[in-house]
Order: structure tokens, then sequence, then C-alpha cells
């Protein structure tokens, strides 16, 4: 069958009219690709006018890179050449710039820069004064369990009947013998780790039935219960406190080493003007050799070797993540201001 030019010039015309179809259907699609996160870490949020390019530059070693951030975005960006104001793109290591000027937490993000934590529930903390608790885990359903299950009834024993309603949560924790400064001279307070979530179910006359619906660590008899709070797992990124100059206390977890993932505390919080968002630098005085004298090495200047994020704050205390160490923590390490929020 011969095909004219007009009908040629109408197929084409169709075609064009599909695709910018498609594009146009494409766009709100790709936009929606991250709307939620759902992997811990930080995430950006597309602004009008950024690229990949641009975003490679600001974040990271250099503008070349921007292959590594598509790559960690492939499942929502099938273009690397573009992408979409709204979307969340996950960084994998990146360079945070530092804001220079004082933010409120409601302009907190502005720039589009947060840390999303999946794990949010199960950051415990550091109080002066221990919590006291509304229950007691006194069995589980097997009498000579200690170790107890998801899913698993609990008898609890009150020790405040009027937060133990039926239907509400509770959280489980276990709190430790109390905690001083390196000098002993001061109670930084008593950590409490944070270990699952029980629902109340009903209440007898002397114990209160519960179950246990999310275990985070092992929830043995004994441990205690306080009112559950639901945390965000969003974080923006705020400046951090200009002249702070504190010291690891401790991970959370019994470890004596400690690096990037892990949870710590420091001896820094709100009466320091700490706040949850705020990423201040490790820190360690370079040793200098004094040279032919044979001498003891001297502290030479301060290097960072490590950032941590504040994810919650007392008044004395606060939990931290470690998102960046170049080598291992320990406790006693220093925590200061950022070199670039000092000025």
């Amino acid at each position: 069958m011969k095909t004219t030019a007009k009908q040629c010039g109408t197929t084409a015309l169709a075609g064009l009219i599909a695709m910018v179809a498609a594009i146009g259907f494409a766009a709100p699609a790709a936009a929606e690709g991250l709307q939620t996160e759902n992997e811990s870490g930080w995430y950006y949020t597309v602004q009008k006018g950024d690229t990949l390019w641009g975003l490679s530059k600001r974040f990271s070693q250099g503008p070349w890179v921007w292959p590594e951030l598509w790559q960690e975005n492939s499942r929502i960006i099938a273009n690397p050449h573009l992408i979409y104001p709204g979307q969340k793109l996950k960084l994998a290591r990146m360079r945070l710039p530092r804001p220079e000027t004082p933010s409120s937490p409601e302009a907190a993000g502005a720039d589009g820069i947060h840390y999303f934590l999946s794990t949010a529930d199960q950051v415990g903390f550091i109080r002066r004064e221990p919590v006291a608790p509304a229950g007691l885990i006194s069995r589980g359903r097997d009498q000579n369990r200690r170790l107890l299950s998801e899913g698993d009834l609990l008898l609890v024993t009150p020790q405040d009947a009027a937060a133990l309603a039926p239907g509400g949560r509770m959280t489980v924790y276990r709190t430790f013998d109390p905690i001083f400064s390196a000098d002993k001279r001061r109670l930084l307070g008593t950590q409490h780790l944070l270990c699952g979530v029980v629902e109340i179910l009903e209440r007898g006359a002397e114990y209160v039935t519960a179950r246990l619906i999310k275990s985070y660590r092992p929830v043995h008899v004994g441990d205690k219960l306080m009112p559950y709070e639901r945390r965000p797992e969003r974080i923006p990124v705020l400046p951090a406190e200009p002249g702070i100059d504190g010291r690891l206390i401790r991970a959370e977890e019994e470890h004596r080493m400690f690096a990037e993932t892990n949870i710590a505390f420091i001896d820094r919080g709100r009466n320091h003007g700490i706040q949850v968002g705020q990423i201040y630098s490790v820190y360690e005085p370079v040793l200098l050799d004094p040279g032919s004298s044979g001498g003891p090495k001297i502290a030479g200047p301060l290097q960072d070797y490590g950032e941590v994020l504040v994810l919650h704050v007392e008044e004395e205390t606060s939990t931290v993540l470690v998102t960046d160490s170049q080598k291992e923590f320990f406790a006693g390490g220093r925590v200061r201001t950022p070199a670039a929020a000092a000025r």
C-alpha cells in the first residue's frame, strides 16, 4: 500500500503528541518516587533548579561523582537529567554545609536536608533523675521464663495504676547504675535502655495483663514500664550551638569502642543550648614529636575525626548518632562545635 507524505506527517504528529503526553504523566510519577523515606540515612528534598551535578558538587567530593547519587536513587530516577521538586533523594556519605546563622525549629530543613531514622523509638537517654516506673513486669505466660518474646502475655505489677489504662501502650525500659563524670565529682544521670512496647489489656485486683507487641532488645522479667511516646523519624538539620566543648560518655550498647551508625551519649544537653538535629565534631589534639630532645609528645592543633547528630536532649546530656567516623570512638572522646559553625 502506498503511503502519502500527508499520512506520514499525521503519523509523526500523533507519535509526538503521545510522547509529550507520556512525559507529562511521567513527571508527577517520578516526583512521587520517594515521598516517604524507608531506610535510615541522609535525605534531600529536591528544590526547583536542582541537578544531580549540582547536588553532587554540594554534598559530595565533587560534581563528577553524580553517577553515584543516581545509582543510590535509581529506583525513582529513570533519567538522570530529569529530577523534580519534591522528590526525596537518599544521600550516601555526604559533606553537609554548615548553616552560619541561627534558625528556629520551624524553619529547620528549609534547605531540604534531613536525617531519617527508622529506629527513632528505640533511642534511649541518660537522665539525672530516673523515670519513675508505672509498672514492673512480674512474669510472662510461662512462669519459669525470664526472657520474653513478642506476642507473650505479661503480668505487670502496677506502680502508677492511673497510667496503666486498658488499650494504652507503654515502653519497656531498663536502668543501670548512676553515671558520674570522669573525675567522679558530677552526677551525669542514669541510663535508660528502651527494650520494647507493650499494650495494656486488662486491669485486675493485683496485676495488670499486657501483651508484648514489639521488642527492640531482649525483654526480661523485672523490666520497667513508662508511657510510650512516638518520636519523629524525620530529623531536620539545625545550626550547631557555638562554643560547645564536651565529652562522649559511652555507647548506648555495651561497646568499649564504637563507630559509625552506633548510638552514644555526650555530657552536654538542653542547659548548654543543645537541640535535636544539630551536628557536632568529634576531635582530638594532634600529638607532635618534640624532635631530638627525646621527651614526650606534645599536644598540637586539633583534628576532627568524626561527627555526631543529636537525636534526643535532656538537661545535662544528649543522645547522639555517629554519622561519620574515620577511626574508633571511645568514652571520654572530645566533642565540639564544628569549626565552620564556630566562626
